[in-house]
């Protein structure tokens, strides 16, 4: 039963998930990644497809856009999932998909969705406009830097 004292399963779920994305990703803390998520974690997009693989994709995007911050502008809930539209801003200030720092800023949106068990994230999927991304920093998207399903 949902009483105020005891947040509903949804809202542990959204806690678990904002929480994620500021210790995580505002935070740049590739170190915490695992301790969100299942051992048998799946990531749909990053490789290899576990807890490394998005913690490695935190390291470098944090790398290339060192003051990013992710801000949840929109947020789902339902069942196990949780949905977010998310916009990105910061100034590409490294490398990134071997494209060199432009001091540019970046303004662009991602969408994730989760899924949660027992209180921990066990799979993520993402979908991130790397096309405006890399018009703002000056380079031009191709085969060889676009986001792909491995």
């Amino acid at each position: 039963m949902y009483t105020m004292s005891q947040p509903s399963q949804l809202d542990a779920n959204t806690a678990l998930v904002t929480k994620f994305m500021q210790d995580v990703w505002n935070r740049q803390d590739a170190a915490a990644v695992p301790n969100f998520v299942t051992t048998d974690y799946i990531d749909h997009a990053y490789t290899p497809r576990d807890a490394s693989g998005h913690a490695a994709m935190v390291g470098a995007f944090s790398a290339a856009f060192s003051d990013a911050q992710h801000v949840i502008e929109q947020l789902t809930a339902q069942d196990d999932y949780v949905v977010i539209r998310v916009r990105v801003t910061a100034r590409h200030t490294g490398n990134f998909r071997d494209a060199a720092p432009s001091g540019n800023l970046i303004d662009v949106v991602q969408y994730r969705t989760f899924r949660l068990l027992d209180n921990k994230i066990a799979e993520h999927w993402a979908l991130f406009d790397t096309a405006t991304l890399f018009r703002q920093i000056g380079a031009s998207p191709s085969p060889a830097n676009a986001c792909v399903k491995k």
